[in-house]
């Protein structure tokens, strides 16, 4: 148990976070920020339609269509709609389905994969209206602040933990990370006021967990930051008819979100409750994000980029002839990372989710295809030869240098061939940290993922309508293009 010596003091960062929620104007937020917002806002729902329809996703809503009934909340790239609670579930799991969404590098979480469920489904509770809520539209705009009221909370709900501390101890961080970052923004979507936020913010967290051993085998990796959305939609959604939750979430000593995750650590302080607060309204995280461009955990795209550099400076040496005189790869990573990614994997063919968080497999994925992307965990590459025979010649290993801020995600990658010469590479920084990924990149990105699920004039109409959210005077219309 956590003594009061060595507990932190208690602190209201708890009421302290649902005043800002509730007071939160889009005067009060940078118009860059609000424009990167949107941006992630569009990354999210192209990671969606794309993940819609992969054999996981198509499972799940197999599953949930067995039992659940119909409902009035859209689904991504489907006619079908459930009620809130199996619609928040269902986009979070698509949106997360192929880990082509964003991340946080310092508190790791999938923001869109939890934010935009629960706002989506927020919304056409709102607008649907019941015996005790008068139907009300949504604004385009206030979909957007609440969504900022998502990104902000969750990566300093996780840095009041030390974000990526929770991974090395085998937590899957971004479904803990999420729950309050969920209700608060769903809470804010239903203008529910600083008191009945703070009881949203508390149903929420008292549901979290998750489990990172999800990585290996299975389909349930998919979904656990859907359990988030769904957590904080579900406390918000209680609160919202003066259901009572846990008051002083964050800062409780005994049995409070921070001090039962941080349990363990060996930190001293355990946790850091000022964190939460710290920076709100001065210190946008929304433009710390990071946009993926490879298909992978995040955390590995440092060794990617690390390999990309290598191929391009010696490429005589990594031609597809040449892999064969590898004689070893090593791979330097952070603490959390190493935790993560850097297991042996001990059984042949991967699964796709444990192929996508193996950095022994990504490294060799790269070294054979010259890239990470979706076509690199279908059935045929899970399986090449090539690849498990760099997987083989692989160690990973944990390097104090990369568990600095910042440079969580990079690597040193070293590979030494069988006529002794060795090469070297070392990215501290994978590309979208400093400077971040540009929107026109995201967009760049929406398009060649667009141009996969829908016909163009689908994707074109909603593209224009995430990007001009601030204009949009009822979200249904973005709703209707989202189930196409």
């Amino acid at each position: 148990m956590i003594t009061s010596e060595s507990a932190p003091k208690e602190q209201p960062v708890t009421a302290d976070l649902c005043d800002w929620v509730t007071s939160l104007r889009a005067s009060d937020i940078p118009t860059h920020v609000l424009q990167r917002a949107k941006h992630l806002i569009l990354d999210g729902i192209a990671c969606g339609l794309v993940g819609a329809h992969v054999p996981w996703s198509e499972k799940c809503i197999d599953a949930i269509d067995d039992y659940e009934p119909a409902g009035y909340c859209s689904v991504l790239d489907t006619n079908k709609k459930y009620g809130p609670l199996a619609a928040a579930i269902l986009n979070g799991a698509f949106i997360q389905a192929v880990e082509l969404d964003d991340y946080h590098s310092a508190a790791p979480l999938h923001s869109a994969s939890v934010i935009l469920p629960a706002l989506f489904a927020a919304a056409e509770v709102r607008s649907h209206g019941s015996q005790k809520q008068p139907r009300r539209a949504v604004t385009g705009l206030e979909l957007l602040i609440a969504a900022v009221v998502g990104f902000e909370t969750g990566p300093r709900a996780g840095a009041a933990m030390y974000g990526a501390e929770l991974l090395s101890r085998g937590w899957h961080s971004g479904p803990i990370f999420g729950c309050p970052a969920a209700a608060a923004a769903a809470s804010k979507l239903l203008n529910l006021d600083s008191e009945a936020t703070e009881s949203a913010i508390g149903i929420a967290c008292t549901q979290a967990g998750g489990l990172m051993a999800a990585q290996y085998e299975g389909m349930i990796k998919r979904v656990q930051h859907a359990f988030a959305a769904r957590n904080g939609l579900f406390g918000a959604l209680l609160a919202r008819n003066g259901y009572l939750g846990i008051r002083k979430v964050f800062e409780r000593p005994y049995g409070g979100f921070l001090a039962m995750f941080s349990r363990g650590n060996g930190r001293e302080p355990p946790y850091q409750p000022e964190e939460v607060t710290a920076g709100l309204g001065r210190v946008w995280q929304t433009t710390n994000i990071r946009v993926k461009l490879h298909a992978c955990v995040g955390g590995c795209h440092g060794q990617v980029e690390a390999l990309e550099r290598l191929q391009e400076i010696y490429p005589d040496r990594f031609t597809q002839a040449n892999l064969q005189n590898i004689q070893s790869i090593r791979v330097a990573l952070s603490e959390p990372v190493f935790a993560h990614d850097g297991w042996v994997p001990a059984e042949r063919p991967l699964t796709a989710t444990g192929a996508q968080m193996n950095a022994a497999y990504i490294g060799a994925a790269q070294l054979v295809y010259g890239q990470v992307l979706l076509e690199q965990f279908d059935a045929a590459a899970l399986d090449d030869d090539r690849v498990w025979e760099l997987i083989r010649k692989t160690t990973c290993v944990r390097d104090e240098e990369f568990d600095q801020p910042n440079h969580l995600c990079g690597a040193r990658v070293t590979v030494k061939f069988a006529d002794g010469v060795t090469v070297e590479e070392t990215v501290a920084m994978p590309r979208g940290f400093d400077p971040p990924i540009t929107d026109e990149e995201i967009r760049e990105k929406w398009r060649r993922l667009a141009r996969t699920v829908g016909d163009d004039a689908r994707m074109q109409r909603l593209e224009g309508a995430v990007l001009s959210l601030e204009d949009l005077k009822d979200v249904s219309e973005l709703f209707a293009l989202i189930r196409g």
